[in-house]
């Protein structure tokens, strides 16, 4: 029996009863508004949404596995990998309210020292390297890096770093070809193939970047067949929602500077003026753009995008994505793109089908 306390209401989960959630994920493809359980229980089960339909689902099964501030996506989320989570073998993890133990169903209790949160021992042995070995500037956190299986963190490393051994393997060429058909469809570019790859980045002097902590989630860097070099900032987003919070105030102005002294021909009159009068904060998604812009700069590429990589159901960030997509003049506005992150499993899939590693992460984080 496993005690899971949600919200402050402590369930009692048997194996049975998690054992079934595995069973619930499965059937949500098969168990439709027309099943006789939901109309047993609501008479409108045709207008029921699908969130609605694994909440109703979940109460069958006498199962809790979501708080009271997730939105719709997080809660679907939450569920899988609670599933996940257990199938793995590992025991809920809990953090301290007080005095008190809340335990999750996402998170793992010891997963720093075996390895429950990744999809093989050699990404867990370089995620464990990695948190274990920070550089100066890197907020790795190697409780949640580890343990936490609704977390982005371990999710950027469970999909860059076998991209990260298929480039040791030689594949640049085949994995250019994966990206640039989502960031230069109508290959103005020329990507020809990708020389580097990386997972959480930042430059050990980021004080000369743009003066704070922002990193890349991952990246790479490209060559063109001009023989052109130019790099591809990722940042990574399964349920999370991108910081609204600005950075510290020197932080800040120096991030002003830059945008109106080194890169205002980037943004149209508008949006600068925005930005200027304080209306349009420098949220974390501009300065992840900026930090990008600032890489290219200072470490001399040629070329800069940057892209958000999340679940189409993680739609959470529009509003800012939207606000940088039309504020960028038009020659500029392929450096800011969107990307679901489902089509580029599947390409991955796709290009690669004897990586079974790309079919372990779909099943893993979108398999609903």
């Amino acid at each position: 029996m496993e005690n899971i306390v949600v919200m402050n209401r402590k369930i009692n989960f048997s194996e049975e009863q998690l054992e079934s959630l595995g069973r619930l994920i499965k059937r949500i493809g098969e168990i439709g508004p027309s099943s006789e359980n939901v109309e047993q229980n609501r008479k409108e089960a045709a207008e029921m949404s699908l969130d609605d339909l694994i909440i109703q689902m979940s109460k069958q099964h006498e199962v809790e596995y979501y708080v009271k501030s997730d939105n719709m996506f997080t809660r679907k989320a939450r569920l899988l990998q609670s599933v996940k989570r257990h199938e793995s073998g590992a025991k809920p993890g809990y953090v301290l309210r007080g005095d008190e133990k809340l335990y999750y169903g996402n998170l793992a209790s010891d997963g720093i020292n075996s390895n429950y949160n990744f999809l093989s021992d050699e990404i867990y042995d370089y995620a464990k390297y990695r948190a274990d070995n920070k550089s100066r500037g890197e907020t790795i956190n190697k409780e949640r890096l580890m343990c936490n299986f609704l977390s982005s963190q371990p999710m950027a490393f469970n999909l860059f770093y076998p991209l990260m051994q298929m480039l040791d393997e030689g594949k640049g060429e085949e994995i250019a070809s994966v990206v640039s058909s989502f960031v230069d469809k109508e290959n103005k570019k020329g990507i020809s193939k990708i020389t580097e790859i990386g997972i959480e980045f930042i430059p050990s002097d980021y004080e000369n970047y743009i003066g704070d902590r922002t990193a890349m989630d991952a990246y790479f860097v490209y060559e063109t067949k001009n023989m052109k070099k130019g790099i591809i900032a990722v940042e990574t987003k399964y349920t999370d929602v991108l910081g609204k919070n600005e950075a510290n105030e020197d932080s800040r102005e120096k991030q002003k500077q830059i945008i109106t002294n080194e890169l205002p021909y980037l943004f149209t009159d508008s949006l600068l003026k925005s930005i200027d009068k304080g209306d349009t904060k420098l949220t974390q998604l501009f300065r992840n753009f900026l930090l990008t812009e600032k890489v290219s700069m200072i470490d001399k590429y040629d070329d800069s995008i940057s892209i958000v990589l999340a679940p189409k159901e993680n739609f959470y960030n529009k509003s800012d994505e939207e606000t940088l997509m039309n504020g960028l003049n038009d020659d500029y506005k392929y450096k800011f793109q969107t990307v679901d992150l489902e089509s580029f499993v599947e390409k991955l899939i796709g290009a690669f089908p004897e990586k079974e590693i790309f079919k372990k992460f779909y099943n893993r984080y979108l398999d609903f």
